[in-house]
Formats: C-alpha cells, sequence, structure tokens
C-alpha cells in the first residue's frame, strides 16, 4: 500500500466515523479545563476546547490504524488535554524567531 492510498483510506474512515476524534479531543480539552481551579472568560474555554479538537484531528493521522483503539482513544483525548500548553509552545516559537 502506497502512501497515497493509506491517505484516501484514513480519509475515507475520517469520513465514516474518524471525525470523533475530534469529539475526544475537544473532550480532554474541556475536561480539562472542568477541572482546573483556573478561572477562564467564555472565550478562552472556545479556544482551548477548538484548539484540542484540532490537536485530536492532528493525532488521527499521525497514529490512524497503528495502534489498539482503546490506546488511539486515549492519545486523542490526552492530546486534547494537552492541547494549550502545545499551542503556547509552538506561538511562543514563532515569535522568538520572528
Amino acid at each position: 500500500m502506497t502512501m497515497d492510498d493509506r491517505l484516501l483510506t484514513t480519509l475515507e474512515d475520517l469520513k465514516k466515523g474518524g471525525w470523533l476524534v475530534a469529539v475526544l479531543g475537544a473532550l480532554g480539552a474541556l475536561l480539562r479545563l472542568l477541572l482546573s481551579s483556573e478561572t477562564h472568560k467564555a472565550v478562552e474555554w472556545v479556544r482551548r476546547i477548538l484548539a484540542g479538537a484540532v490537536m485530536g484531528l492532528l493525532a488521527y493521522f499521525a497514529i490512524h490504524g497503528l495502534i489498539d483503539p482503546v490506546y488511539e482513544a486515549i492519545t486523542y483525548s490526552t492530546c486534547g488535554a494537552v492541547a494549550n500548553e502545545v499551542v503556547k509552545l509552538i506561538t511562543s516559537r514563532i515569535k522568538s524567531r520572528a
């Protein structure tokens, strides 16, 4: 199976039900916000939850089909939970180079 075939298969799986990984990532971010004692504005909640969803999708494309489905789901949720720190790290690195 070539890389193009694998990508097409992954995209087909994403359309069938893989979109749930965005939900898992968002739920990971939401859970972290709920368990935190920090207070945030509603805009910050939305931003962090969306970052968790995007991070879950990125993880989907990175590991889909390579490990057991249970571990995949755990990975997607964990990626969502740490998405805020990853986004902060990337933006700080970009700003430091500019």
